[in-house]
């Protein structure tokens, strides 16, 4: 009997401290006989539950006689903790250059000083991280701008949480060639297209429009190594993994002139349009000023990265 109570009071605090934290300082408190048919437990249980978390200093509620109880202050750490929001999980591509080493530093490092727990997968295509927000599996995901815009604009479920700005994502991509003395794509080349990158996909597009070419679906990373075996004529990759992996001796030209470039290279933060608490927990949880800085930091060698 003892356990039953104590199991519908957290059950209760857990959810009014979900209904708590998308709130704002000001605003009107729900009464009591509101929430308790919201919530779908009794009045004495909403009012310990209210009292709990005001003896916790997770809210701070002050009364105006007939008009009501209103918020006066929010502590989202403490409220977190109840919500069950302390742990996230999210997911962005794999930490291959420094740019996606700073970025997972950075987001661990950020949000664990805020009190949350980040679990990340490390997940190829923005395609497939994109979907796994969509289905319920992860609660954001770190694409691009551009991929994260496209799918918004082909009606999928997502919001934009946060944009970190340009060359947050990557620096630019290039065009890998094999022939040492091509500049382009010409007719009958095997282009690589990694069908689960929404950049890369479009950008192989854009490239070889006009021109009949045959092509080869293979993930992202591969196609250097496929350059290299002589399997493949061209491909659209990072120019980061060039730098850093000492491939500059292939042939690559640089894309930076086109209309897409500066949101491929711009690093977003997505989740579900309908999950307003795990909004609200990254939109009160994420400083971009500090995730910048932490991602140069490691870019520049000044941090060792951690994830």
């Amino acid at each position: 009997m003892k356990s039953d109570f104590f199991q519908k009071k957290g059950t209760a605090i857990k959810q009014l401290a979900e209904v708590l934290i998308v709130m704002q300082p000001g605003e009107k408190l729900p009464i009591v006989s509101v929430l308790q048919e919201n919530l779908g437990i009794s009045r004495g249980t909403v009012q310990n539950a209210l009292q709990f978390l005001k003896d916790q200093d997770a809210i701070v509620l002050v009364s105006r006689g007939h008009l009501g109880n209103y918020l006066t202050s929010i502590n989202h750490r403490i409220l977190q903790q109840y919500a069950g929001t302390d742990e996230l999980f999210g997911t962005m591509p794999l930490p291959y250059s420094r740019i996606y080493e700073g970025l997972a530093t950075a987001l661990y490092d950020t949000l664990n000083a805020q009190g949350v727990r980040l679990n990340m997968a490390y997940i190829r295509g923005s395609n497939d991280r994109l979907q796994s927000v969509v289905r319920g599996m992860y609660q954001f995901a770190i694409v691009s701008k551009y991929a994260a815009r496209r799918s918004i604009e082909m009606g999928e479920s997502l919001k934009i949480i946060a944009d970190l700005g340009k060359y947050s994502y990557l620096s630019q991509h290039i065009l890998l060639l094999k022939n040492p003395n091509a500049t382009t794509i010409v007719a009958g080349d095997r282009v690589g297209i990694d069908m689960s990158s929404i950049d890369q996909k479009e950008l192989t597009h854009i490239l070889t429009a006009n021109t009949k070419v045959s092509y080869i679906n293979l993930p992202g990373h591969q196609l250097i190594h496929e350059i290299e075996l002589g399997r493949i004529d061209a491909g659209v990759w990072n120019y980061d993994e060039i730098i850093e992996k000492n491939y500059e001796h292939l042939n690559y030209q640089l894309i930076s002139d086109m209309a897409i470039s500066e949101e491929v290279s711009t690093a977003v933060i997505v989740c579900n349009q309908s999950d307003i608490l795990v909004q609200t927990v990254l939109e009160k949880n994420i400083d971009t000023i500090k995730i910048l800085q932490i991602q140069q930091d490691v870019k520049k060698g000044k941090i060792i990265p951690r994830y």
